[in-house]
C-alpha cells in the first residue's frame, strides 16, 4: 500500500542514538488517513524506522526488531480476573500486536480487591469485553479480541488458532489441564500461574517437552478446600501476573524461557521465592 501522507514524525536523542519517533495522536491521524487499522499502521511505522513514542523507554531492553517481533505477536490470554488482567496490561503497555481476552465470568464486588480491570463501574460486567475496552484505553495502538465463553474441547482449539503463546489465568484445574492440552497440540508455549492467600506459582511448559501439568499437580483436577480458604490478597497476583508477562515477553521476543521445566514458588508472607525443578 501506498501512504497518501507523510509521517509526522520528530527526532529525539536515546541513550547515544537519534531516534524517529511519533505519537500516538500523529500515528492514529496517519491510520486514519491511510484506511489503516492502528496496529497495522503501528506495524507500518516500525517497519519504516519510526518507533511509537510510548515505547521509547522499552528501549534498549528490547532491540529494535525485539518490539517489531511484540507488534507482530498474538497472545491469548485465559481468565481475566486477577492474573489475567495483569498479564493483559502489562502485555498491552509492552505493545504485544493483538490480545485475545477469553472469560466467560462477569466482576463482582469481592474482585475489587486484586482485579485491575475490577471497578465500581465495571460490576456485573463481561470481564473479557472490560478487560478489551481497558486494554484499548491503555493502548490504542493494538488489536484486542475478547471471548466471553468457556474454554472447553470444543472451543479451545478456535480459539488458541493463530496464537503464539497462550497465558493459563485460570482458577480451576481442569480448564488448566484443557488449555495445556490444547497448547500442545497447537505448539505454541503455555505459561501457567497460580495464586492463593500470600501464595503463588509459574511454570512455562513448552510443546516439544514431557513437562506438563502433572508434574505440579499429579492426578488432581480439582482445587482443595484448603486452597479455596485461603482467599487471595491483591499483590499476590500482581506479582505472579507480573512474572507471567515478563516470560511472555522472553517467548516473543526469542530470549530463553526463565521457568520452563522448573517452577517458581513465591511466599508472599516470608518474602521469599524458590525455583524447584519439574519431571
Amino acid at each position: 500500500m501506498v501512504a497518501r501522507t507523510r509521517w509526522q514524525a520528530i527526532e529525539t536523542t536515546h541513550g547515544s542514538q537519534n531516534i524517529r519517533v511519533i505519537d500516538d495522536d500523529a500515528l492514529l491521524a496517519w491510520a486514519r488517513e491511510n484506511d489503516m487499522p492502528p496496529w497495522e499502521a503501528q506495524k507500518e511505522a516500525l517497519h519504516q524506522g519510526i518507533l511509537p513514542l510510548r515505547y521509547l523507554k522499552n528501549l534498549w531492553a528490547f532491540r529494535w526488531e525485539d518490539q517489531q517481533a511484540l507488534a507482530e505477536a498474538t497472545v491469548f490470554v485465559c481468565g481475566c480476573g486477577g492474573l489475567g488482567g495483569v498479564v493483559a496490561h502489562l502485555l498491552a503497555r509492552a505493545g504485544v500486536g493483538h490480545l485475545v481476552l477469553c472469560d466467560s465470568d462477569v466482576f463482582f464486588p469481592s474482585n475489587l480487591n486484586r482485579q485491575w480491570f475490577a471497578l465500581p463501574s465495571t460490576m456485573g460486567r463481561p470481564k473479557a469485553a472490560e478487560a478489551a475496552l481497558g486494554s484499548r484505553l491503555i493502548n490504542p495502538l493494538i488489536r484486542v479480541s475478547s471471548f466471553q465463553e468457556p474454554l472447553t474441547p470444543k472451543t479451545a482449539h478456535r480459539l488458541l488458532d493463530g496464537c503464539h503463546t497462550a497465558v493459563d489465568a485460570l482458577d480451576n484445574l481442569e480448564s488448566r489441564f484443557l488449555l495445556e492440552k490444547a497448547a500442545r497440540s497447537l505448539s505454541i508455549p503455555m505459561v501457567h500461574g497460580a495464586v492463593a492467600g500470600w501464595l503463588g506459582q509459574v511454570a512455562t511448559f513448552l510443546p516439544d517437552s514431557s513437562i506438563g501439568l502433572s508434574a505440579i499437580y499429579g492426578d488432581r483436577r480439582k482445587r482443595s478446600e484448603a486452597e479455596e480458604d485461603l482467599g487471595v490478597l491483591g499483590p499476590a497476583p500482581a506479582v505472579i501476573g507480573s512474572l507471567q508477562a515478563m516470560e511472555i515477553l522472553r517467548l516473543l521476543t526469542g530470549r530463553p524461557p526463565a521457568y520452563a521445566g522448573r517452577l517458581l514458588y513465591f511466599d508472599g508472607e516470608t518474602g521469599t521465592c524458590h525455583i524447584v525443578p519439574l519431571s
